[in-house]
C-alpha cells in the first residue's frame, strides 16, 4: 500500500472518530453534570481527551507519510511511533487525574446520587465506542499502522470503561454507597493501564525491538523456499510506525555470477514484500560462503590486486599468458579457484604446452586450488 493511500485511510477513519467523540463527549459531560454522576463525567472527560488525541493522529499521519529525504533516508515512520508514545502519556495523565478526583469523592462523599438518565448516555457511549473500535481496527490491519491500532484499542478501552460506569451508576441507584466514585477510580485505572501499554509498545519500536518471532520464522521459511538459497542467517527485523524492516544474509552457491546472485536477492525481496505486506523494506546480503568462514578467509586469502601481481610474476616467461582475456576468481573456504578465458584460436596442440605452464604457474601459488581454462570465439560476446 502506497504512503498516500495509507494516509488517506488514516485521515478518513480518524476524522470519523473525532466527529463521534465530539458529540459523545458533549453529551457525557453535560448529562454527567446534570445527572450528578462522577463516573459519567469522568468518562466524558476521557472521551474529550480522545478528541485531542485524534488530532495528534491526524498530524502524525500527515508527517509520517512524507517520502524519505536527505535528512531522513529511512522515511518519517518514527513520527507515528512518537505519536503513539504521546498518546500513551496523555492517557496516563488523564487517568491519574480522574483517579485522584474519584478517591477524593470516596473520602469526602457527597450527599447527592446520580440520576437514572445517566445510564442511558453511558450505554450510548458503549455502543458508539465499540463501533469506533471495529471501524478503526479494520483500517489498522489494512494499513499495518501501529498508530491506528493504538487508537482502535483506545476506543475499545473506552467501551470497557463505559461498561464499568453503567455498573457503578446502577449500583449507586440501588443504594450501594460510593459505587459511582469507585467506578470513576476503576475507569481511571483502565485509562492509565492503556496509556502504559501504548507507551511501552512505542518504546519497543524506538529501541528497535524485532518483529514477532513467529512472523520472523515464517519469513525465514519463505526465503528458504527459493531453490538457490542454501541457508539464511543474520536475519534481523525492526518496526517503524507498525511497518516492518528486514535485512538478512542468504548463502548461495559460490559459482554463481554476480548478476545471478543479484537477481536472486531481488526475487526474494519481491516475494517477501508480496507475501508479508507488513514488511515494506527488505535488504538482502549475498554470501557465497558461510559467515563463520569469513574471518579466516580474509586472513588467509589475498585480494585481487595481490593475486594478479603474483600471477604476472608466475607467467613472466609464458608468452601465452598475454592472450588471457579475463580472469575470474572464486573465493572458496580454503583456496581460490581461478577461471581463465582465452581466445578459441589457442585451442590447438601448438599452444597446449604454454597453456599447461599457465595452469601450473597459478597452481604453484599456495592459495590457489583449481585453474579452469575456457576458450571463446572473439567475435562472440562473452557471457561467462
Amino acid at each position: 500500500m502506497q504512503a498516500e493511500e495509507r494516509h488517506r485511510i488514516t485521515r478518513r477513519v480518524t476524522l470519523t472518530g473525532a466527529a463521534v467523540n465530539c458529540v459523545l463527549a458533549s453529551l457525557q459531560i453535560v448529562f454527567g453534570l446534570l445527572g450528578k454522576s462522577q463516573a459519567l463525567l469522568a468518562d466524558g472527560i476521557h472521551t474529550l481527551s480522545d478528541l485531542s488525541t485524534d488530532f495528534i493522529v491526524l498530524y502524525a499521519s500527515s508527517r509520517s507519510s512524507m517520502a524519505a529525504d536527505k535528512d531522513h533516508p529511512y522515511g518519517h515512520g518514527r513520527i507515528e511511533t512518537l505519536a503513539s508514545m504521546l498518546l500513551g502519556a496523555i492517557l496516563g495523565m488523564v487517568g491519574i487525574g480522574i483517579g485522584i478526583r474519584g478517591v477524593e469523592s470516596i473520602l469526602t462523599p457527597s450527599a447527592t446520587s446520580p440520576e437514572a438518565i445517566t445510564i442511558v448516555f453511558a450505554c450510548l457511549a458503549i455502543v458508539a465506542k465499540e463501533g469506533l473500535y471495529r471501524y478503526t481496527i479494520r483500517a489498522a490491519r489494512a494499513t499495518h499502522s501501529s498508530m491506528l491500532e493504538s487508537n482502535a484499542w483506545h476506543h475499545r478501552s473506552d467501551a470497557l470503561s463505559s461498561i464499568v460506569v453503567v455498573i457503578g451508576i446502577s449500583a449507586q441507584l440501588m443504594g450501594i454507597p460510593y459505587m459511582d466514585a469507585a467506578a470513576a477510580v476503576i475507569v481511571a485505572c483502565m485509562i492509565s493501564w492503556m496509556g502504559l501499554r501504548l507507551s511501552r509498545k512505542a518504546l519497543s519500536e524506538l529501541i528497535d525491538t524485532g518483529l514477532d518471532l513467529e512472523l520472523v520464522e515464517e519469513v525465514r521459511g519463505a526465503m528458504k523456499e527459493n531453490a538457490s538459497v542454501i541457508g539464511v542467517h543474520n536475519l534481523r527485523t525492526r518496526s517503524m510506525g507498525g511497518l516492518g524492516y528486514l535485512d538478512a544474509h542468504i548463502e548461495v552457491d559460490s559459482d554463481l555470477t554476480v548478476s545471478e546472485a543479484h537477481y536472486i536477492a531481488h526475487h526474494i525481496e519481491h516475494q517477501v514484500k508480496k507475501r508479508f505486506p507488513r514488511i515494506i523494506d527488505v535488504q538482502i546480503h549475498i554470501d557465497p560462503l558461510d559467515d563463520q568462514m569469513r574471518d579466516s578467509v580474509l586472513a588467509r586469502l589475498p585480494e585481487r590486486q595481490t593475486i594478479e601481481q603474483d600471477l604476472e610474476n608466475a607467467w613472466k616467461d609464458v608468452p601465452e599468458s598475454k592472450q588471457i582475456q579475463k580472469t575470474k576468481l572464486h573465493y572458496l573456504d580454503t583456496l581460490i579457484e581461478i577461471d581463465l578465458v582465452l581466445p578459441v584460436s589457442m585451442c590447438s596442440p601448438s599452444h597446449a604446452a604454454g597453456i599447461e605452464r599457465i595452469k601450473q604457474g597459478a597452481i604453484d601459488l599456495d592459495y590457489v586450488g583449481t585453474v579452469n581454462i575456457y576458450f571463446v570465439n572473439q567475435s562472440t560476446k562473452d557471457h561467462e
